[in-house]
């Protein structure tokens, strides 16, 4: 088998399940609305952690950067450090973002290029397409400059050797067409597809989700745990299963446990082994 760096999905869950995201390529979230911002922010601090450059393009002026503070304290860094390798950027219009990304596409050509891009391998554009699908541009004229912005992120992938992460929600106002659907998708070297599960005993942002990796066809249940809290794929993984599923224990009363234990006593007697 063939050797490769990869990026972690900063989640042990799906890290066990999926293969890390390869270097020098173009990947598309594709989702409800923002359900993996705080799987992504994870990769962030991961790379910060390491010190490495992370870009971060914010299209849809949602980042909210205090977020990685408990993140990179979990992970015992002095923040204000780890943070100066944090690079974000907003367009607030469709030519600001093909302006930004435009600059960065050029930065990773030069030579050598700057530190930030070289020493980096992370660049994350979210709501990429929410740019383009504004009402005072006409619909030729939006796809156009997607068009354009992800053939610079293509380029920008491979001239940086970094991987680069776009994220596109289907349930955004005005709705994505499938045109600029399509154009995602040509542009993509991977697909995640992210799909909410809603019970009427949790609420959404509880809510399981379905993970399809499109290029192994694979799927995964999965659920963000609270910090602290382990699944059974942190114990167990069948790399030829085609569907993994975090899968909750049943409720039992203390007398029906061994030794009368509680499954909360139980869990965390099998966390530390």
């Amino acid at each position: 088998m063939v050797e490769y760096t990869g990026v972690s999905w900063g989640d042990r869950s799906i890290d066990l399940s999926f293969p890390k995201p390869r270097l020098s390529s173009v990947l598309l979230i594709d989702q409800n609305t923002q359900d993996f911002q705080s799987v992504l922010l994870r990769m962030v601090a991961n790379e910060l952690e390491s010190s490495r450059p992370v870009h971060w393009i914010d299209g849809g002026v949602s980042l909210d950067p205090s977020r990685l503070l408990p993140l990179l304290r979990m992970r015992n860094c002095d923040t204000l450090t780890p943070l100066r390798n944090f690079h974000i950027s907003r367009g607030f219009t469709a030519y600001q973002t093909v302006s930004i990304v435009k600059k960065l596409a050029n930065e990773a050509k030069l030579i050598p290029p700057p530190d930030r891009i070289i020493n980096g391998r992370l660049i994350i554009i979210s709501e990429v397409s929410r740019m383009f699908m504004d009402s005072q541009l006409k619909k030729p004229e939006g796809r156009s400059l997607l068009t354009e912005t992800l053939e610079r992120c293509r380029t920008l992938s491979k001239d940086s050797e970094s991987l680069v992460i776009i994220t596109s929600s289907r349930n955004s106002s005005p709705p994505l067409s499938k045109d600029m659907r399509h154009i995602l998708s040509r542009y993509s070297d991977d697909t995640l597809r992210i799909k909410s599960l809603f019970s009427k005993n949790r609420d959404r942002s509880s809510a399981r989700k379905k993970l399809h990796l499109l290029s192994i066809d694979k799927e995964l249940i999965w659920a963000n745990l609270p910090v602290g809290q382990t699944s059974l794929l942190e114990f167990r993984h069948n790399q030829e299963s085609r569907l993994d599923c975090l899968i909750e224990p049943l409720a039992r009363s203390s007398s029906l446990q061994p030794n009368g234990e509680r499954i909360a006593v139980a869990a965390r007697t099998a966390n530390r082994v």
